[in-house]
């Protein structure tokens, strides 16, 4: 479907007039300037595709909500019923951020002249011109960078005084005004646009808004998580709320796609085909720089049909370093992709002078070649930046720009009509903590309330000691009772294992539909697991809320073998650090290692979760909380225990839970030292603490079989006259919030280094930090002999695994036969460094 270029005379859009198109050209020439002084005096950063994607930024961010363009307030530029724009393609920040210093400098300067409110930005949202200087800089260097160079009263840096200088990073993130997204690695980007787009759907918006706006191009789209994409935002039936902008240049980093990693005879490799056979709805420009085909295109997507289900793409014909005037020898294609000149170079002096000719400017110093002391750089960094910024004041360009932007900005409103109540967060009610949780299974009533439909639900958080119940047949329960409490706000996104690893029946009403059944948490996802975290992220990224302190939202659970979780892991790393630097509450996505361990037996070692899972203890400590459930009873208490801080405390943004898959017998807790069967809640527990008389040392049991046989073998290890304390390690991360007299009753100073584990993990990474230097000779683990399993029937995995009761037994008898000598050898140690 092509959209054909056109000069359209006098088409409104708000007040903006096409016949007025030469203000919009304008600003993207400053723009395209702009970011050229940023990466000519910064010596950093990326240049041809910045430029390529500007006049189709431009024209998105001035269009006007009823042109298609963006629907957004500069002044409140998170505010929830915004458009989500979301610049994919990360490294082209330069043009994003070279856009909002032209739209900031406009308010300020119709908000000084005139006094009037409308136009005011508080200092900590606006983009301005003087963070030019923190273009790549770090905000620690730039707290004393004017100081350190004597200019902290230079008037020339006066805008620096109160707010000092915004860091703007290499990639561009979501706490950048408009960007609703952290970009840049591997498509990672662009893959949570579906979830995105689902969100505002499954919370009831209109079709139209909040609408989602992706910019990305070809070499990016060939990544794993984006090409998953165009599967989940079909199968999600995202329809015309997302919208995808395809920057087609065939330049990457260093080679062109076609013609160069593709060879040109092979004509059946075709970008527009390549979508269509997807399902999607793809529009053409042949000139993605020509405003009139871009205003054109937008307003077409706006117009489009509501009840078409099918997601949009625009794909553009632009040039990567492209140019707004005639340049002699232009440097395009992939040869345009970092900037690779010297500053004050040859090439950036003539597009200078092209833009001095365009607009009467005259910039300062820059014929003179580089400058090479740094005070003297940064005054002709931030005078050429005033010179660029100048050209507001000419033919009205400033107040155009200023009037244009309050009057998109005044049709963001605070109340949009939503199915969900924006004033509570569900994830707060009392009924999710863990002293509240339901011991008895539950028969509950449940109403649709989008349908009106009733219906009997049956939740059974715990079960009784000796029942045959995996931990993983607790996942669906702890999620069916999260959708009770909550009305629905736990989505499930996984591939179609969904049944298999137990997030099936956590759906109180089944699979999503927007239109049949809106309440359904299920999602239909294929077997794509980047593209289901990535949806899920998408999904937990919004908030309703207006309240930037509450939380109006989702959250999910993407689920799939513990093996195959890393994944997930780029796109959820890249998650947890938006979620950290967030300017508002968002929900938390929960990753499920399902069928982890050894245990994945039948499988084969294709499927074993032994090395695969413990990329999950790869973040920042206190931004994540992992769990490891052995028995059914753990899962409850120990999920909600983790829930309710989430819920509480902002950074944490992943929940991570590991299960195993068989189906082995509940634990009686009355033969714990530990009796409470809420015990997981704590992180660690104990099992069996030391008998009188000589101690042997301290067990730790983590995973399925591990703790099993360990408890299974107790009897005898006691009748062998082996004394050791048996602890059960569910979560660090919550032993770790527990009050230091309850920590040093499990785990009293000096029991680390008279510590062995038995895991079905590895010994690469232990289930708790900080273990003396002899775990590792004395830990049963899966991998204990440096190799890799050879797999077969589950009872032959587990001895291979060296987790069998036989194996348990022998390793815990001989760390506690050794315990005299293995204490000696620790002393000697310490001894041999005085």
């Amino acid at each position: 479907m092509n959209v054909e270029p056109a000069t359209i005379p006098s088409l409104s859009i708000g007040r903006l007039d096409l016949r007025d198109q030469q203000q919009l050209e304008d600003i993207g020439f400053m723009t395209c300037m702009t970011l050229v002084l940023l990466g000519n005096y910064a010596q950093t950063g990326h240049f041809g595709g910045p430029l390529a994607y500007t006049p189709f930024n431009v024209a998105t961010h001035l269009a006007g909500r009823e042109r298609g363009g963006l629907h957004y307030d500069y002044r409140r530029p998170k505010h929830p019923y915004s458009d989500k724009f979301m610049l994919a393609a990360g490294h082209c920040a330069p043009t994003c951020y070279a856009l909002w210093m032209i739209m900031g400098e406009a308010l300020a300067r119709k908000y000084k002249a005139t006094g009037d409110r409308r136009y005011y930005v508080a200092p900590d949202l606006a983009m301005l011109s003087i963070d030019a200087l923190g273009f790549r800089r770090g905000a620690g260097a730039l707290a004393t960078l004017l100081q350190d160079n004597g200019l902290a009263d230079h008037p020339l840096f006066a805008q620096a005084k109160g707010r000092g200088i915004r860091a703007l990073s290499g990639h561009i993130e979501s706490t950048d005004v408009t960007n609703d997204v952290n970009g840049g690695p591997s498509g990672v980007g662009v893959a949570t646009a579906a979830g995105k787009a689902a969100f505002w759907d499954i919370v009831g918006a209109q079709i139209s808004s909040p609408k989602i706006v992706a910019f990305e191009g070809e070499f990016a789209m060939c990544a794993g998580h984006a090409q998953e994409l165009k599967t989940q935002a079909i199968a999600l039936q995202t329809g015309k709320r997302l919208r995808v902008f395809f920057s087609d240049n065939n330049a990457g980093i260093d080679d062109a796609l076609i013609g160069g990693v593709v060879n040109s005879k092979y004509e059946g490799y075709n970008l527009v085909d390549q979508w269509t056979s997807y399902g999607w709805n793809v529009l053409t420009i042949p000139d993605g720089h020509d405003y009139a085909q871009i205003l054109g295109v937008l307003k077409k997507m706006e117009e489009w049909n509501p009840e078409d289900r099918r997601p949009m793409i625009v794909i553009g014909k632009t040039t990567k370093g492209y140019w707004p005037a005639p340049v002699a020898k232009q440097i395009v294609g992939y040869a345009s992709h970092p900037f690779g000149f010297k500053m004050n170079a040859d090439y950036i002096v003539e597009l200078s002078r092209t833009f001095e000719a365009q607009y009467g400017v005259k910039f300062e110093g820059m014929a003179n070649g580089p400058v090479a002391d740094t005070r003297d750089r940064l005054v002709q960094f931030k005078t050429n930046m005033d010179v660029a910024m100048s050209v507001l004041d000419r033919n009205g360009l400033g107040d155009w720009l200023a009037d244009r932007l309050v009057e998109i900005g005044d049709q963001v409103v605070d109340r949009v009509p939503l199915r969900i109540d924006v004033t509570r967060d569900p994830f707060l009610d009392d009924r999710l903590k863990v002293a509240n949780l339901p011991e008895a299974p539950q028969e509950l009533t449940v109403k649709n309330s989008d349908s009106g439909a009733s219906k009997a639900v049956k939740i059974a958080l715990f079960r009784k000691a000796g029942e045959a119940a995996g931990a993983r047949r607790a996942i669906s329960e702890i999620i069916k009772w999260l959708n009770y409490v909550t009305d629905n706000r736990a989505i499930t996104v996984a591939a179609d294992l969904s049944e298999s690893v137990n997030l099936e029946h956590g759906s109180i009403w089944g699979h999503y539909d927007p239109d049949s059944n809106p309440l359904g948490t299920r999602l239909k996802a294929a077997i794509q697991e980047a593209g289901n975290v990535s949806t899920a992220i998408g999904l937990v990224s919004q908030n309703a809320s207006v309240d930037p302190e509450k939380f109006a939202g989702l959250w999910a659970f993407s689920g799939t073998y513990g093996a195959f979780t890393p994944l997930m892991y780029l796109p959820a790393r890249v998650w947890s650090q938006q979620n950290q630097d967030s300017k508002f509450r968002t929900g938390v996505l929960h990753i499920l290692a399902a069928h982890s361990g050894p245990e994945t037996a039948a499988d084969a070692r294709t499927h074993f979760g032994i090395f695969s899972p413990q990329v999950w203890k790869l973040f920042p400590r206190g931004q994540v909380i992992n769990l490891s459930f052995w028995d059914y009873n753990d899962v409850a208490p120990g999920y909600f225990a983790a829930a309710e801080i989430a819920a509480r405390e902002k950074k944490i943004g992943i929940i991570t839970i590991e299960v195993a898959r068989p189906d082995l017998a509940v634990a009686d807790r009355g033969t714990f030292a530990d009796t409470d069967i809420r015990a997981a809640a704590k992180g660690l527990y104990v099992i069996r603490d030391f008998a009188p008389g000589q101690r042997h040392g301290y067990v730790v049991a983590q995973g399925a079989f591990a703790t099993f046989n360990l408890v299974k073998v107790l009897p005898k290890l006691q009748q062998a006259g082996v004394n050791v304390k048996v602890i059960a390690a569910v979560s660090e991360e919550l032993f770790d919030r527990q009050p230091e007299t309850y920590r040093r009753s499990v785990l009293p100073p000096g029991a680390r280094e008279d510590m062995m584990f038995i895991t079905g993990g590895t010994r690469r990474v232990w289930p708790l930090r900080n273990v003396g230097a002899q775990a590792d000779d004395y830990s049963l683990t899966a991998d204990w002999d440096n190799q890799w399993l050879t797999g077969g029937l589950e009872a032959d995995v587990i001895a291979e695994a060296h987790l069998d009761a036989d194996s348990v037994f022998a390793g815990v008898k001989r760390f506690a036969d050794e315990r005299a000598s293995r204490l000696k050898r620790q002393r000697a140690d310490l001894d041999s460094l005085t």
